[in-house]
């Protein structure tokens, strides 16, 4: 759904734990002014997950500012989105909709009834799969962002998501080409995110979770209060954190604080390129940018300088509206909220929008969209002509004539929607034999394998390709080893008679010491059924 209006202006909202960002723009044909950019704290004991707190005090906000403009974008944040990339065929884009819809409600933690689901429409590509950027939301998220629009009299035209924001914003100041792999660093009060773009598109994004609990004067060594440092476990997509508290002091703030919240930032996006690196092997990143507004963007970007041999540059908006370096520099934490804007411009069809997901276009509506005007209108001139000459029986006879026509309308529709389905599915079941259901599998070799006290399971590899995993693992003895594989071998399902796991043990090394575990090895597993349907 395109939303590009020339001569409209269109306002950008973004916020976080500490500060409510305010872009105001003016869009015309596809060209963006920024009239007005601000930020306002939050007033302190203000609760922002309550939309009503949060609606009026942004409506008290635009109303001393005197902005009318009630067309509103907002986006989600990383930590309340669930991103996920899949491999597509792209046999028609028309129907890459339902394909997304039946493969990512396997993916879910939650029934897909309770999500909103959109995703990145991939460049057409008629040479096999496509990597397809998934993006799901709680249907009460989008309740939330819905009730706080109505709160402060906006109307809501679009609900994009934040690390494509950050993207967008990336892309217009950059360009496609400039690099190949920018990684940018949106730092937040509570939440900093990291996202990955390759190439131009959004390749890989997560949050990490260090809490800075007051602001800092630029270039400050000293923090106001005693700090906490929340770090996110290893997972991108994980949610559960650890907590490090610093030592309290009788003098609030000290050197060290700073120096272990700049560490831990570091720490955060070390894990964000390192995890991105595990599924991108051989990847360089070319460029780094830090955002944000509490006032440590300089010491992290120097410190992730001296760790990475790329390009390190704080976000800087000026050259891409023609501002003075100075006003750019204050605009470092609203690379989000521009990047609304600017995706707002462009080529929409393309982007999150979690107002507007995605959906399947039937054949029958894209045949209703291609209808000849004229064919109507000459429906009208006949209708009246029949008028002149027949008061009575014409009318009749033309609603009966329309009911057939209804009805065969309905006819054409019905036979086309079952066809749509009918394919539909084919591809979809063609395409999930081809799957292997991790959960499923892992869930069937847990119950094969020894306990703890037998064996330790070190690291797990899974090939989906080869329908193939892997077992990395330390055992008491080589015995327990091959006993593993005879029992993993021997599984067979319920009323099957043929093998269903294909185990090998790998070559083994015996430590020669008296630890629990002295011998080590692996354990190649395959799914042989699998194997079968490829």
């Amino acid at each position: 759904m395109s939303l590009r209006k020339n001569d409209r202006s269109i306002l950008a909202v973004d916020w976080d734990a500490r500060y409510v960002r305010f872009v105001h723009a003016k869009v015309r044909k596809g060209k963006v002014r920024i009239d007005r950019l601000f930020s306002v704290d939050l007033p302190e004991g203000l609760d922002v997950s309550s939309p009503e707190q949060l609606g009026g005090m942004i409506r008290e906000v635009l109303k001393q500012q005197k902005i009318r403009t009630d067309r509103v974008i907002l986006d989600v944040p990383r930590d309340k989105a669930l991103l996920t990339t899949l491999k597509l065929p792209m046999t028609d884009p028309n129907e890459l909709p339902a394909m997304v819809e039946f493969q990512i409600g396997k993916e879910l933690p939650f029934p897909l009834s309770q999500a909103v689901v959109d995703f990145a429409m991939p460049e057409r590509s008629t040479d096999g799969p496509a990597d397809v950027l998934v993006g799901t939301v709680r249907r009460e998220v989008v309740e939330y962002y819905h009730k706080t629009c109505e709160q402060a009299g906006l109307k809501l035209a679009r609900l994009g998501l934040r690390p494509y924001a950050n993207k967008e914003a990336i892309h217009s100041l950059f360009g496609a080409g400039r690099y190949e792999c920018v990684v940018m660093v949106d730092i937040g009060p509570r939440l900093t995110e990291i996202d990955v773009v390759m190439g131009g598109k959004l390749s890989f994004s997560r949050a990490g979770s260090v809490s800075i609990p007051n602001p800092v004067a630029p270039g400050s060594d000293q923090l106001q209060a005693d700090s906490a440092i929340m770090s996110l476990g290893d997972s991108a997509d994980s949610t559960d954190s650890a907590i490090i508290q610093f030592p309290r002091s009788t003098v609030p703030g000290g050197a060290s604080d700073v120096d272990r919240v700049v560490s831990a930032l570091v720490v955060e996006v070390t894990r964000t390129i390192e995890a991105f690196r595990s599924s991108t092997p051989g990847v360089n990143v070319d460029m780094i940018v830090v955002g944000g507004s509490v006032g440590m963007e300089e010491q992290v970007a120097r410190a992730l300088g001296e760790r990475y041999s790329a390009t390190v540059e704080i976000y800087n908006p000026a050259p891409q509206f023609g501002w003075p370096e100075e006003k750019g520099a204050e605009a470092r934490a609203f690379s989000a909220a521009l990047g609304l804007v600017s995706a707002f411009a462009g080529d929409s069809q393309f982007d999150f929008d979690f107002l507007h997901p995605k959906r399947t276009v039937t054949a029958a509506e894209r045949r209703l969209k291609k209808a000849p005007v004229f064919a109507v209108a000459a429906l009208v001139v006949v209708s009246a002509i029949g008028g002149v000459y027949w008061k009575v029986i014409m009318p009749k006879r033309q609603a009966l004539a329309d009911i057939r026509t209804q009805i065969e309308e309905y006819e054409d529709r019905i036979s086309d929607l079952e066809k749509i389905e009918d394919k539909r599915i084919a591809v979809a079941d063609a395409f999930d034999k081809e799957q292997v259901i991790w959960l499923d599998e892992l869930n069937r070799l847990s119950d094969l394998l020894p306990s703890n006290q037998q064996m330790l399971l070190k690291l797990m590899d899974m090939d989906a390709k080869d329908a193939e995993i892997i077992l990395k693992l330390e055992a008491q003895n080589r015995q327990t080893v091959l006993d593993t594989v005879d029992k993993i071998d021997s599984f067979r399902l319920r009323g099957e008679e043929t093998m269903y796991f294909n185990a090998v043990a790998g070559r083994m090394t015996e430590s020669g010491s008296k630890e629990q575990y002295p011998t080590s090895g692996s354990i190649n597993v395959v799914i042989e059924p699998k194997v079968k349907t490829k």
